[in-house]
């Protein structure tokens, strides 16, 4: 499921054509729909992840058809930050994710960057990097302060 949160006000109708793309994007990706979220992503699109691996269309493509249907992952895209320069465009955004992996939800806080090109009337991802932010959701363990 993709969740977005308000855009930000006063945006260029650029800008949120470039944001109507993104969730478009996300939107199949949540629904598993490859053929909808191919056409919006150049073949050669380079995908950078939180641990420095480079990532192919080619190989995403495979790893998504082969994660289960019922894989349960929610993701809140917000604090979109939109830069357009004639025919190239880059998106920032924070995410929260969810995935829930039997009785625990995992939430990873997450800050990407999508860099876009328009080709033949239309955005196409060109680049995409993330990278998770330093934020702790663990519980404190309860302690004996004078045993410190």
């Amino acid at each position: 499921m993709f969740i977005c949160a308000s855009e930000t006000p006063k945006l260029t109708p650029e800008q949120q054509e470039i944001i109507n793309v993104h969730k478009s994007m996300w939107e199949a990706v949540g629904k598993r729909d490859l053929d909808a979220w191919s056409p919006y992503v150049e073949e050669d699109c380079i995908f950078s992840s939180d641990d420095g691996e480079i990532t192919t269309k080619a190989e995403l493509i495979q790893h998504l058809r082969y994660m289960p249907r019922d894989y349960d992952r929610s993701e809140n895209h917000r604090d979109f930050i939109v830069r357009v320069y004639g025919n190239t465009a880059v998106l920032n955004f924070r995410s929260t994710a969810h995935e829930q992996f039997t009785d625990t939800d995992i939430i990873t806080e997450m800050r990407q960057t999508e860099t876009f090109i328009k080709r033949r009337g239309s955005w196409k991802l060109i680049a995409q990097q993330w990278g998770a932010q330093p934020v702790n959701f663990r519980k404190p363990a309860v302690g004996d302060p004078t045993r410190f």
